[in-house]
């Protein structure tokens, strides 16, 4: 293997151990003290509510800091959630994607197909099994949160010796940017789309956008297995 494609999968494995610190950073600073003030606020609320008479107008507004805390703790969940540890080491690539459709099945109400065809048959490496996963972590989130669907779909098979992971929904669409070439998105807002192509490129892989408004999206990766 090349010093280059050698360092380029290292490189997706350390940043695979920063994303887990941050996640761990995350759970038990800020998501902790976002519980304590929620715990406080509530308790506040009680002593108003028993207050004679009771102030009304503070109780509104209690209960109206109340409910953001618990939707961006909930927005939080589901964030750590997608990006918590898949024991990549220790579990084989199908394991890990049912576990992560399970998972976003969970958080929302929308239901997943999955098909797998042949993509169980031979042991999948660390880097490889790390960017198809966050591929199609990102590509279910981007479902949840962009397409307004709740249904997808996902396949992973074999074909002429690469791995394939397909990611589709039926949703709003849009126009996607150039992925690659001269003329390849750089621009902030297709941050998810471009980290995508990127852990894809660092295991020799390509990703494929099909989309156009009001026609849903196909998200493919194609990545080498040979190593």
């Amino acid at each position: 293997m090349p010093n280059r494609d050698l360092a380029a999968k290292r490189l997706l494995a350390v940043t695979e151990e920063e994303l887990q610190r941050i996640v761990l950073d995350i759970h038990d600073g800020p998501v902790q003290n976002l519980f304590a003030a929620l715990s406080q606020l509530t308790l506040l609320r009680s002593r108003i509510s028993a207050m004679q008479p009771p102030a009304d107008d503070c109780i509104t507004v209690v209960n109206r800091t109340i409910n953001l805390l618990e939707s961006s703790l909930g927005d939080i969940r589901d964030l750590l959630g997608t990006f918590r540890s898949a024991e990549f080491t220790t579990r084989g690539l199908g394991e890990i994607v049912e576990d992560i459709v399970i998972q976003h099945e969970s958080f929302n109400s929308g239901r997943v197909a999955l098909e797998m065809d042949g993509a169980l048959s031979q042991p999948v490496s660390m880097p490889v099994k790390i960017a198809l996963c966050r591929i199609l972590q990102e590509s279910l989130s981007n479902v949840r949160r962009h397409a307004g669907v709740e249904n997808a779909s996902v396949k992973l098979w074999m074909e002429k010796g690469n791995l394939v992971l397909e990611v589709a929904d039926q949703g709003r669409g849009f126009e996607p940017p150039p992925l690659s070439g001269p003329h390849a998105t750089e621009r902030q807002e297709h941050i998810g789309l471009r980290g995508m192509r990127e852990r894809a490129a660092l295991v020799g892989g390509k990703l494929f956008v099909e989309s156009q408004p009001g026609a849903g999206t196909r998200v493919r990766v194609e990545v080498p297995t040979d190593e």
